[in-house]
């Protein structure tokens, strides 16, 4: 089966987030985090060097027909966005603000922004203009995911997995994570993956998780919580598991884990909220080791589900969700599609 186009799904995002701002009576959309300019405009990479991540890399204007985008990478814009529509970085941060003044202010409506810094905000109030949190637009743009990026997204997931398999079979006495990270980088040519989602991450459990450093070494007994992430085509994957080096994980606990785990899926179905996915998992005895689940798209996306917060938001039939429990000292994750009915598993169960 051949892998889906990615600027055609660029292109096709781009299209819903342009109906949301319409729906919304939003005139200027401005995004700083590189995911969500990576999602709205299809372009990799945007940034501004030295903005600190609250100067927006991505304007999307009502009814226009790309982004504009503030980039050194001229070459990771799709192509059907037009050349007009990719602009230099401006190392002044006043001239780049005052750029996006000028595309804001040729809008109408309200401006959409994902970060705003007082400098922005100066910016656009001088401009008479409502501000809105981006949040919830780009949260009705995202869902329902369409099946080719579903196809994207579950061939992400396959090629981290493939990298985090070849890592876990490298545990053994005298190991460090560097070898492990190494062990996961030399499948990315084999899976065509881009390059890594983040540094690659190894844990050892105990009475918490306590990261090994890098040249740490792994003594026999350890468990061990690994996770890696990759890209591939335009899309994130992610994937972690537990292992003990020299030894077998125990499979009582194993199976308290998968229990959780299966008690945690039952929630993620389209009508449910990420309260409830939270209730599952205190109910099931799970805990948490950064998040208990997020969404996977072109990054790490929102729902960020956390036990520690009562923050609560829809789920919506065709997004993705990464579950990542903690029981009895074991974590590993496993991603699904919400549906309206029970949701779906795009990995093999563990």
């Amino acid at each position: 089966m051949s892998r889906p186009d990615p600027a055609a799904l660029a292109r096709e995002r781009y299209g819903r987030v342009q109906a949301a701002m319409a729906r919304r009576q939003v005139g200027a959309l401005l995004l700083a985090t590189p995911h969500l300019a990576l999602f709205a405009s299809g372009a990799r990479r945007v940034q501004v060097a030295g903005s600190g991540g609250a100067v927006p890399t991505a304007v999307v204007t009502a009814g226009a027909p790309a982004a504009v985008v503030f980039t050194p990478d001229p070459d990771g814009a799709p192509p059907w966005m037009p050349r007009t529509a990719i602009e230099p970085l401006r190392w002044d941060r006043e001239r780049q603000l005052a750029r996006i003044a000028e595309l804001v202010a040729a809008t109408r409506g309200a401006v959409a922004c994902d970060v705003l810094a007082p400098s922005l905000r100066t910016f656009l109030d001088r401009l008479g203009r409502e501000i809105v949190d981006a949040a919830p637009l780009l949260a009705e743009a995202a869902a329902p995911r369409t099946p080719g990026e579903i196809a994207a997204i579950t061939a992400a997931l396959a090629a981290a997995r493939t990298g985090l398999d070849a890592a876990a079979a490298a545990v053994r006495t005298g190991v460090t994570p560097a070898r492990l990270v190494a062990a996961f980088a030399e499948t990315m040519t084999a899976t065509g993956s881009g390059f890594p989602l983040g540094e690659g991450r190894v844990w050892r459990a105990g009475p918490g998780f306590t990261r090994v450093a890098s040249g740490e070494t792994c003594a026999p007994g350890d468990l061990l919580a690994l996770e890696f992430g990759t890209y591939l085509d335009g899309h994130a994957g992610v994937a972690g598991v537990s292992v003990v080096c020299d030894g077998s994980l125990d499979p009582a606990r194993r199976r308290r884990w998968f229990t959780a785990l299966c008690a945690i899926a039952r929630q993620c179905r389209a009508g449910r909220s990420t309260a409830a996915v939270r209730d599952a998992a205190r109910a099931a005895g799970a805990t948490q080791l950064g998040l208990l689940a997020h969404g996977l798209g072109v990054g790490i996306e929102p729902p960020l589900v956390d036990l520690e917060t009562d923050d609560d938001q829809p789920l919506h039939a065709g997004s993705v969700l990464v579950l990542a429990p903690v029981v009895d000292g074991v974590r590993a994750t496993r991603a699904l599609a919400v549906r309206e009915g029970a949701a779906r598993w795009l990995e093999p169960a563990p």
